[in-house]
């Protein structure tokens, strides 16, 4: 998912919240416990930790959700296969527009990006528990 940065906004905090979000990015790849320690989620402070902590959960649940969308596409025939790839790029679709939807109210607001990424990580987990669901099953 991209970052958009609204013209109205200063590039200085456009700058900062790049920077922060991509030296999160860097982290998420060496383990949550340096995570923990660079950028304290539990206690973020300030806004740009705040949306910073709100996007690497969601970076986290989406990864989550391909380890197992990967776990399970094995366990398919081609035709299965198939029908789960296009079902969940439908999905995709649906989650993208459902949250853009849920919070177009805050468009242009400085919290907007921070809804939308609760929005998707809570919608990300939820397709996550019927894949794990799917996968038990097999």
């Amino acid at each position: 998912m991209k970052i958009e940065f609204r013209k109205d906004r200063s590039r200085f905090w456009s700058i900062a919240l790049l920077a922060t979000v991509g030296t999160i990015s860097v982290l998420a790849q060496s383990g949550r416990s340096v995570i923990a320690q660079q950028l304290n989620c539990d206690r973020p402070q300030g806004d740009v930790e705040v949306r910073a902590c709100i996007r690497l959960r969601y970076e986290l649940a989406d990864k989550r959700l391909n380890d197992v969308y990967k776990q399970l596409i094995a366990n398919l025939n081609g035709e299965e296969k198939a029908l789960l790839a296009e079902a969940q790029l439908g999905w995709i679709k649906v989650r993208d527009n459902s949250c853009e939807f849920e919070v177009y109210k805050n468009r242009g607001g400085s919290g907007f990006q921070g809804f939308l990424n609760e929005c998707l990580e809570r919608m990300t987990k939820q397709r996550t528990a019927e894949l794990e669901k799917y996968l038990k099953e097999r």
